[in-house]
């Protein structure tokens, strides 16, 4: 099976250079969110893109990390959340959406019921907000949807010295995701990125594979361990499709993808 490459793209124009470029799948962000990790894009974005033949998979999340504090990501007060609610119907009120060419809304909810001081010693624990996530899943449908790497922080609740057998939040989140009702998640195994963590990512797509969850392999992937990762988790032997999430980008401070990049990448997954 060919391995795909979804681009996380800031804005409409290099969502489309993405495409011409050979992304398989697109990760479409606002403009200028590529610091915040990817924001909710406009109404214009959407349309901008709208005739491009490779999925599109529109980011739902209203702010970045709370700057100054120890709060968690992706907790969201009501008002927040409403705006996600908000957003989802706009987008799907266009029209410009296309089921069958697999677009889809990408978004990821926690609960974190233990707010940190910084003084923490072990790993605070949280998960993810199966309320709100189930009803935003059931919002989007028919279109697919992507927990986004709001998982990397359920794998970091586990103590990181444990074998990956005997570690259970990220088992756990898997469960609740299926319950939800999610078609994939975008996910590095853990904080940091995709190498550091391969050992547990391989166990997390062999588990999610047999829960029918399509995983994607992103963080920190580039041209120079994008085979080395594909192999080591086995992404062209698997029974679902598999992916690698890649900005591609030219630089650091620039949202310009880099078009010999993803040539690169693209090349060595067979």
């Amino acid at each position: 099976m060919v391995i795909g490459l979804e681009i996380p793209a800031f804005g409409a124009d290099a969502a489309s250079r993405a495409a011409q470029l050979g992304a398989t799948r697109i990760e479409l962000n606002a403009v200028g969110s590529y610091p915040d990790g990817g924001l909710t894009p406009s109404l214009d974005d959407l349309k901008g893109v709208a005739s491009v033949d490779v999925p599109i998979r529109l980011m739902i999340r209203p702010r970045g990390p709370l700057p100054g504090t120890q709060a968690r990501d992706f907790v969201y007060s009501d008002d927040e959340f409403q705006q996600m609610e908000a957003s989802i119907q706009k987008f799907k009120e266009t029209g410009l959406l296309n089921d069958e060419r697999g677009d889809g809304f990408v978004f990821g909810i926690l609960e974190d019921p233990s707010p940190s001081d910084g003084s923490d010693t072990q790993p605070r624990r949280c998960w993810i907000d199966k309320n709100r996530c189930s009803r935003l899943v059931a919002a989007t449908r028919p279109f697919k949807t992507v927990f986004h790497r709001a998982f990397d922080e359920i794998v970091s609740c586990d103590n990181q010295g444990q074998d990956s057998s005997e570690r259970h939040a990220w088992k756990a989140g898997l469960d609740d995701l299926k319950a939800c009702g999610f078609d994939a998640i975008l996910t590095s195994g853990g904080l940091g990125n995709a190498v550091q963590n391969v050992a547990l990512l391989e166990s997390i797509v062999t588990k999610a594979e047999d829960l029918g969850i399509e995983i994607i392999a992103g963080g920190g992937i580039r041209r120079h361990n994008v085979k080395e990762i594909s192999q080591r988790l086995r992404l062209n032997e698997r029974k679902l499709s598999g992916f690698v999430h890649s900005a591609c980008l030219s630089g650091t401070g620039t949202e310009h993808i880099d078009a010999e990049e993803v040539v690169a990448i693209t090349s060595q997954l067979v």
